[in-house]
This record gives structure tokens, C-alpha cells and sequence, in this order.
């Protein structure tokens, strides 16, 4: 009991023997005099002027540091925290101030040019030439059909305390989302716009019976679809091996409907599909539908079978986690002709639409998993949000681009084995 007191009494003491450094600590705080340079994005190279496509200036203030090295560095300042009204963004033509983002539904011109000053220093000018609003297409509508594959609940492996058996629900869900995304409801891109396309869930099936959950058809696999029965696990080529012989029930004529078979992998698996390989001959008025090489004969040129004719989906797309919505366009948007428009070593960064933002997905700047702003081809920052975006990194993902939505539209009329759309 006196060794506690002692060593109270001597840290009150201590305590008491202390007293507040007498060096008033500051952090740094920027001033308009500290900016050496500043940076502009206008995001885009193009912009649609109906009022909606809206461009989200990226700015940053850079300031000269002199390194113990002798040599000079530019420091990022944080321009959040310069007085109020310090940056000025300016439309030049009008030379009015835009704030820190712009739209239009005017075309009294074919380029608008902005710049960005802080006190005396001003950025370089950028370009964004503006485009036509679009008609409004006519409305395609795709019926779809989910082949959901559901281990038996008798199998070894089963395990009821885990296993997540996919709802109707979640299917409706994901088609919603597709189709909010596709009306352009959800985005201001600056390229963005209504494709006029609607997936529905199939009413009937390919006999024409009317189906009780319309596009769910649930199918319940066991050891018997294993190409090696003693093999201890499940894999793709079990799954396509099975479809593949089984074509009258598992692939609804291609011609009718979209087949999506959602099979129990990860999102991170290639699911063995193939992109357009052929198309019609083009009428008068049209134009080849580029990075689709074959001709087809005829509307019955193309093979039924699981690459060419489905789409596959990991099963783990319809368990996003919280606060995430069911994303399937990333795997449907290749069977349509659309690619991601980051780096592939096949295509390099050609995806074929001229208003997506291209990017390389090994640039250490587009590695951060906390921020949805890339850095493009042309070195230039901007915001991902497209629909066929690398989903591993964060992107808004609720826009389609009018080029896209022109390929994936021609894919749908003119290349045999995706000519599913309908009129109504």
C-alpha cells in the first residue's frame, strides 16, 4: 500500500513539474501567393449538349519546393483550404465563371474552351467539343433467361449453414438496375444518352408455356454433369461440357433469347464466352461494324453452343455485399460487341467507341482502390463511371456512351446468334 502512494504522489510531481511549450505549432496553411501552377481536367475531350451531360472539372494547385538536393519539386496544395473564391474556372468565349461544373443545352458553337486561375497564375486551356443531343431510338427489348445452377441439397458438399441459393428477386433486381442504367436515369456523363434497349425476364419458355417465375430457370446439378466422375471438385468444363450436350434445354433458341447461365465461380474467373466473330454483309447506308471480322452467310450463321451462343455469370455478382447493386452489364456488354475500355493485351486499348475514356490499368496512378478518378491515355484526369469500366477498381458504372450504344445496337441486328431483340 505505500509503494502505491509513493508512486502516486511522485507522478503528481511529475505531472506538476511539466508545463506547455511556449512554441506556437501551426499547420501549414496554403496562400493564392503559394501557387506556382495550376492543373484543369475538363474530364472529356466531348460533351453532349442537351442539358444533362455534365462536365466535372478536375482542378489541383501545384507549389515549388527546393529539395536539400538542389534540385526543385512541385508539392500538391490542398485548394480546399485558400480563401473562398479563389479558384475561378472561366468559360472563354463568354468569359464568365462556370463554377465546378458545366452543361449546355445551346450549340452556338462547336468547341467550348475553359481555363482555371487562382490570383495571377492561370492553367492551360482545354477543349471540349460539343455534340448533337441524339434522336431518341426506337426501343428494342431483349428476353432473357437465367440458367441458374444450384448444387443438390443431398450433395456431400452441401453445407446448409453457408450455401446462398440465388432468388427470384435478386434476378429481377438485376435486371432493374441494367435497365435504369441503360435509360441514362442515373448519370450526368458527359457522352452518356438513352440506348433505347430493355432486357425483360422471358414470359415463356422456348415451347411457349407460360414460365411461373418469368427468365428463371433454376437447374440442379450434382456429380452426374462431372466429366471426370471421380474428380473431387466442380469445374467450368463440368458445367459447359453438360450445357454443350444438353443444348435443347440449356440454350433457348439464340435467336429468341438471351441465354445467361449463372454458375457457381468467382467474379475474378474468365467465363469462356465469345465476342461477335461474324456479321451480315453491310446494306447501302451502313458500315462494317468495326473489330468483327467474318461475314456471315445468312441469319443462321452461327454456332449454338456455350462460347458462342451464352453468357456465362459467376454466381458471386449476385452477392455484391452491402450497399452494392447486382452488376451484370459487364459480362452481357461482350456478347454485344462492347469491351472495357482499359488496357488488353489483344486490343491493346482499342474498344472501338471513340468517346469512352481509355486508360491502362498498370499506370500506378489507376491502382488507388479509394477513388474513382483515373488518369487517361492522353494524361489527362477525369471520373470513371461507364458501364464497362474494370469493376476491381471504383467506378460510378451507370453510364453508356452514344458510340457504344450505336456498336452494341448494330450487334444486335446484324450479327447472327445476337439478333435477339425485338420490337416489342
Amino acid at each position: 500500500m505505500q509503494r502505491i502512494l509513493f508512486s502516486a504522489v511522485l507522478l503528481l510531481l511529475l505531472m506538476s513539474s511539466c508545463k506547455k511549450s511556449g512554441f506556437d505549432y501551426q499547420l501549414y496553411k496554403p496562400t493564392i501567393g503559394d501557387i506556382d501552377s495550376i492543373y484543369l481536367s475538363a474530364t472529356d475531350k466531348m460533351m453532349v449538349a442537351d442539358g444533362q451531360a455534365t462536365l466535372q472539372f478536375i482542378v489541383e494547385g501545384y507549389r515549388k519546393v527546393h529539395l536539400s538536393s538542389g534540385r526543385d519539386s512541385m508539392m500538391i496544395i490542398d485548394i480546399k483550404q485558400l480563401p473562398a473564391g479563389s479558384l475561378k474556372i472561366i468559360e472563354e468565349k463568354s468569359g464568365q465563371q462556370v463554377g465546378p461544373t458545366y452543361s449546355t443545352n445551346v450549340m452556338n458553337t462547336d468547341t467550348v474552351k475553359f481555363h482555371a486561375e487562382i490570383g495571377n497564375k492561370r492553367s492551360a486551356t482545354k477543349p471540349v467539343a460539343l455534340r448533337a443531343k441524339p434522336a431518341k431510338p426506337d426501343v428494342l427489348y431483349i428476353d432473357v433467361v437465367f440458367h441458374v445452377w444450384e448444387l443438390n441439397t443431398t450433395h456431400p458438399t452441401y453445407d446448409p449453414s453457408s450455401y446462398q441459393a440465388i432468388t427470384y428477386p435478386q434476378l429481377q433486381e438485376a435486371v432493374r438496375y441494367l435497365n435504369e442504367i441503360l435509360s441514362n436515369k442515373l448519370s450526368r456523363s458527359p457522352n452518356g444518352a438513352e440506348a433505347g434497349v430493355v432486357f425483360r425476364l422471358a414470359t415463356k419458355n422456348q415451347n411457349g408455356a407460360t414460365l411461373t417465375q418469368p427468365g428463371f430457370d433454376r437447374q440442379i446439378y450434382s456429380d452426374n454433369i462431372k466429366v471426370n466422375p471421380s474428380a473431387t471438385i466442380f469445374s467450368q468444363n463440368d458445367f459447359i461440357t453438360f450445357i454443350n450436350n444438353n443444348k435443347a434445354s440449356l440454350i433457348w433458341n439464340p435467336k429468341n433469347f438471351l441465354n445467361v447461365h449463372v454458375m457457381p465461380f468467382g467474379s475474378n474467373n474468365s467465363m469462356g464466352n465469345t465476342a461477335p466473330t461474324k456479321q451480315l454483309a453491310p446494306q447501302p447506308g451502313q458500315t462494317p461494324i468495326p473489330g468483327v471480322a467474318g461475314t456471315a452467310a445468312d441469319e443462321n450463321d452461327f454456332v449454338t453452343d456455350y462460347a458462342n451462343a451464352t453468357i456465362g455469370i459467376a454466381r458471386t455478382i449476385f452477392f455484391p455485399g452491402f450497399e452494392r447493386k447486382i452488376e451484370i452489364f459487364s459480362a452481357i456488354g461482350p456478347f454485344y460487341g462492347l469491351y472495357s475500355p482499359s488496357f488488353n493485351a489483344t486490343r491493346q486499348y482499342n474498344d472501338f467507341c471513340y468517346d469512352t475514356r481509355d486508360y491502362d490499368v498498370r499506370d500506378p496512378r489507376n491502382s488507388g482502390l479509394n477513388t474513382p478518378v483515373r488518369v487517361g491515355l492522353d494524361n489527362e484526369k477525369y471520373y470513371a463511371d461507364n458501364i464497362m469500366d474494370d469493376t476491381r477498381y471504383p467506378t460510378a458504372g451507370n453510364s453508356i456512351t452514344i458510340d457504344q450504344i450505336a456498336r452494341m445496337r448494330a450487334v444486335m441486328t446484324r450479327c447472327p446468334g445476337r439478333m435477339n431483340a425485338k420490337n416489342q
